[in-house]
């Protein structure tokens, strides 16, 4: 029979599981680390950089949970989303963009079977690097990690606005 301080560190031990466990499987779908900070996430951590070459380019970036807000960017500019990916590999974000008469939305990162996500994401150690380039013409993916200004691959076009 196990003695009452055996049987109490016992039941502390499984408490402390069950609530690590809970924290997991609660996971919302992102968890947004913040624009430039280190990688604290326990999973890998996902980085989605969009460059942009046109100016007050519009963008709002959201996930199931959380609303990244309105930003403005100018040519020559980053937008960064970081983020933990969730354990069961449900990350996904859209932005929705607008620029002159012109807008667009869609998927900017959506997890699909790690360790490849996307075809324009890369693992470098613990991040999920993700690249996209905005211009004039419309929305780019490159075709390597470090990609030449021909490396690019135009993969949307803008759509007029109503």
């Amino acid at each position: 029979m196990l003695s009452s301080s055996k049987l109490n560190c016992l039941m502390g031990k499984l408490l402390f599981l069950f609530i690590l466990l809970l924290n997991i499987f609660d996971t919302p779908y992102a968890n947004i680390v913040s624009n430039y900070s280190d990688n604290n996430c326990i999973t890998l951590q996902g980085v989605v950089h969009i460059q942009t070459h046109v100016n007050n380019l519009g963008l709002h970036c959201y996930s199931k949970d959380d609303d990244l807000g309105d930003v403005t960017r100018n040519a020559g500019e980053e937008y960064q989303i970081r983020f933990c990916l969730d354990f069961f590999g449900r990350s996904h974000f859209w932005c929705h963009f607008n620029w002159e008469s012109k807008e667009e939305e869609f998927n900017v990162y959506k997890e699909v079977a790690p360790p490849k996500s996307q075809p324009y994401c890369t693992q470098i150690e613990r991040n999920v690097e993700c690249y996209w380039m905005v211009d004039n013409m419309g929305f780019w993916i490159p075709r390597t990690l470090r990609p030449q200004p021909s490396d690019w691959v135009r993969i949307y076009d803008w759509t007029p606005t109503q």
